[in-house]
């Protein structure tokens, strides 16, 4: 396997304050600090194909992992980002500037994955990436498929694997979520918020440190990919035969709900996962969060988990969420079965069901970054704008991570923001929520399940 550049050219360390939200997230996941399920976590993240029984991955040691955590001296980059995307941290939000600026490697604006890992998603990777070498194909691929499908997470690995088999030089990404799309249209009153080409070119020139003049310049001089994500948000009819005519040997990815006919534009159907790889996603998080009542799951109740997501990752991890908090799954089951037919239909349900669970606080948080903040917000803003106290920002936050109802991003600034699905930012802006009120026969029965209170 090729090297990532980064872990062959960079070492990193935690600064001051990454050091404290290391400690803070490691408390909160409630592992010893000698527990080998860091690096048992860590190994799946970098290899995660490696057998049970084989030795750890590349960079995984108790040495770096006890360096990791007292930031004097920095590690493999690769061991560094794994540590932290096990303690769910975005690595950028907890590296020493000072020393990730020290390398000559170009920055790789990939985003922060979502979840641990992206399952089943190596076919679509390869063919990807065969589509990219072959000089036959159109400059630009459009992946196309349902909210959440897992469009974004594919478009990251086929990104990282890009660079890490050396295929490009540079990746540049822009997402577009400036305005939501609903039912074929661009849902604000006015279309042209949508991402313009204009602002594309900007994001850019921004991170090829150039003038817009000089992009097309850049993408001609080394191959880089370019990657749109939601282009179904954006001016798409504006952007593409100006980006096309930017492009080889560079090439552009887009992530879309909508297909695109063009005839410089390829497309590819990302349909949802895989019947095994649903059901390791499930075991996986099960084991993760030692969540019994997954662990012990039927081959039957796999297949009806299976069917209810229609292999979603999305839906999947709204299932996780729900039997994390329930700790009982056939009434999760039997009450998700009433929202069959359709994913849309099936995450109508899931989060009325969280919603009704959360804090005000956690309730607080979602209702600002969907209807006031379209690029995300950072911790600083929620904290500064007061919509939420310190003392119940990490209970909040865990518990919206435990929904997953809120996911990490990087704004072409650098900044680490908290951002939401496209699909709940939709539905916290229609008002959806503000209808439903707590379901008093279920919380009776969870308090029953819980505490064995019988009211």
């Amino acid at each position: 396997m090729t090297k990532d550049p980064l872990s062959i050219m960079q070492t990193l360390k935690a600064s001051k304050e990454g050091l404290r939200k290391i400690k803070q997230a490691r408390e909160d996941r409630g592992w010893t600090v000698d527990s080998g399920k860091w690096f048992e976590e860590a190994t799946k993240i970098l290899e995660p194909n490696r057998k049970n029984g084989q030795p750890l991955a590349e960079g995984i040691s108790e040495g770096t992992w006890k360096r990791f955590l007292s930031g004097k001296n920095p590690i493999n980059a690769n061991a560094f980002r794994a540590y932290c995307q096990v303690l769910e941290l975005n690595w950028e939000e907890v590296v020493d500037p000072a020393n990730a600026e020290d390398s000559n490697t170009p920055r790789i604006r990939i985003p922060s994955l979502r979840c641990r890992r992206v399952w089943g998603r190596e076919t679509l990777t390869h063919e990807v990436l065969n589509y990219f070498d072959s000089p036959q194909e159109p400059l630009i691929l459009s992946l196309n498929g349902s909210a959440g499908y897992g469009k974004t997470e594919a478009a990251c690995q086929i990104a990282q694997t890009a660079i890490q088999n050396n295929l490009f030089a540079d990746v540049l990404w822009v997402t577009a979520r400036q305005t939501e799309f609903v039912d074929n249209n661009i849902s604000q009153i006015n279309p042209s918020e949508a991402l313009s080409w204009d602002q594309f070119l900007n994001q850019i020139a921004h991170q090829l440190s150039c003038t817009q003049e000089k992009v097309q310049e850049r993408l001609r001089q080394k191959k880089i990919l370019v990657v749109l994500d939601n282009a179904e948000t954006s001016q798409i009819n504006e952007i593409l035969p100006r980006l096309a005519k930017m492009l080889n040997p560079s090439r552009a990815l887009l992530t879309s709900r909508v297909e695109t006919k063009l005839p410089y534009l390829g497309l590819k159907n990302v349909p949802g996962l895989e019947k095994r790889w649903s059901y390791e996603l499930l075991q996986d998080e099960a084991k993760f969060d030692n969540i019994s009542a997954l662990l012990n799951a039927t081959d039957q109740n796999l297949e009806r988990m299976y069917e209810l997501s229609c292999g979603a990752p999305l839906a999947l991890h709204f299932i996780v969420g729900r039997v994390l908090y329930d700790r009982d799954l056939e009434p999760v089951l039997s009450a998700l079965e009433k929202a069959s037919g359709e994913v849309e239909n099936f995450y109508k349900f899931s989060l009325e069901t969280a919603w009704q669970r959360l804090s005000d606080p956690a309730k607080n948080i979602l209702r600002y970054i969907g209807l006031q903040a379209d690029a995300g917000v950072t911790s600083d803003e929620l904290l500064g704008t007061k919509k939420i106290e310190k003392s119940d920002w990490h209970i909040a936050r865990r518990e919206l991570k435990q929904w997953h109802l809120i996911e990490y991003v990087t704004d072409v600034q650098g900044n680490d923001r908290y951002d939401l699905h496209p699909w709940l930012r939709r539905s916290l802006r229609s008002g959806l929520v503000d209808n439903w009120e707590p379901d008093l026969k279920y919380l009776e029965d969870i308090a029953k399940w819980k505490l064995g209170i019988d009211w």
